[in-house]
């Protein structure tokens, strides 16, 4: 003790980091045995947008137990900040984020079944100029496009119905005869009267990522392990393989 008030000795500051040590070895231990006995508490608390988890972390779940909290990308990071998830499943247009790669997410064309461009499997993004297209106000994907629209010679014109809904989107393109970009996890289920082609070139792929806050919890990485295979798995199971 000193005039200031107490202080710890060299032998308290010492002890305290080997309590820290064992204290968070301690909390593993428990999280091992609360996944052992499968309760609640052992749960992976997972953040994730939605076409993600109604693809590949629903795939992933069937092996690892997780609580899923629907979370686009930036409110995902700020639970995942708060301690409120361990992990989160984000994308990206712009590469280099943080979190481990889980793969790429390809943007795919979305027209109605009946334009005379659904004919080939391909459409270049120069025969496109004249469409309306339908995007959601802000969404993260529109620069990529107006960038390839402007290298081909000309503006997109978008529609001034809005929606970041993909069904929404596929919906628009089959009733108004517009035409978007979907990203690939979206498409499990497109409807019989669009048609979904590959666009030239390829706009930017949405990044998929798997952010770990806390890497301690005894599942977060095998998680991760199995949220790989599920995306391998998805897309064979999309291009009919």
């Amino acid at each position: 003790r000193g005039p200031r008030g107490a202080h710890l000795t060299d032998a308290g500051r010492l002890l305290v980091r080997h309590a820290d040590v064992a204290l968070g070895e301690l909390a593993k231990a428990r999280r091992a045995l609360d996944v052992l006995a499968g309760n609640g508490v052992g749960r992976l608390r997972v953040a994730a947008f939605p076409t993600a988890t109604a693809t590949i972390v629903a795939m992933a779940a069937r092996s690892v137990a997780v609580q899923v909290v629907d979370a686009e990308p930036q409110e995902a990071r700020a639970l995942l900040a708060a301690g409120e998830v361990d992990a989160a499943v984000v994308y990206e247009f712009e590469p280099g984020g943080p979190g481990s790669l889980i793969g790429e997410d390809p943007m795919l064309l979305c027209l109605p079944a009946g334009h005379p461009l659904a004919l080939g499997a391909a459409i270049d993004i120069a025969d496109l100029a004249g469409e309306q297209w339908v995007v959601g106000d802000g969404c993260p994907s529109v620069p990529s496009l107006v960038e390839l629209c402007r290298a081909a010679g000309f503006t997109p014109e978008f529609s001034p119905i809005q929606t970041h809904d993909f069904g929404a989107m596929q919906g628009l393109a089959a009733t108004q005869g517009l035409v978007a970009l979907i990203p690939t996890l979206a498409l499990a289920a497109p409807r019989r009267d669009v048609a979904i082609r590959r666009l030239r070139p390829q706009p930017r792929s949405r990044t998929l990522r798997y952010v770990l806050g806390d890497a301690s919890h005894p599942t977060a990485e095998r998680f991760g392990d199995e949220l790989r295979a599920a995306l391998v798995l998805e897309r064979r199971s999309l291009n009919g393989s």
